[in-house]
C-alpha cells in the first residue's frame, strides 16, 4: 500500500513521511501520559504531526525542486 506502482513519487514521499509522524507523535503522547501524566489535546496533536511533517520534508531534499514540490503537495491537502 506504500510504495503503490500507482502513486506519484511525491505522493508516496508524503504517505511515509504522514505515517512516520503519527507513528511517532502517539508514541510519544503515549509516553509522556505513562511517565509524567501530561496530556495534549487532538489539536496539539494534529499541529505537532503538521509542524513535524512540513520540517521533515523541508529537510529531505537538497533540490529546491523536490522540497518545494513537497511542501505545495502538502499545503494543498490540509487547506
Amino acid at each position: 500500500m506504500l510504495l503503490s506502482p500507482r502513486r506519484s513519487n511525491t505522493d508516496s514521499c508524503l504517505l511515509r513521511l504522514s505515517f512516520q509522524a503519527v507513528i511517532h507523535s502517539v508514541w510519544r503522547e503515549r509516553n509522556s501520559r505513562k511517565h509524567t501524566g501530561v496530556y495534549r489535546t487532538a489539536q496539539q496533536l494534529t499541529r505537532f504531526i503538521d509542524k513535524t511533517i512540513r520540517n521533515r520534508s523541508s529537510l529531505r531534499y537538497k533540490s529546491a525542486e523536490k522540497c518545494s514540490a513537497l511542501m505545495i503537495r502538502w499545503m494543498g491537502r490540509n487547506e
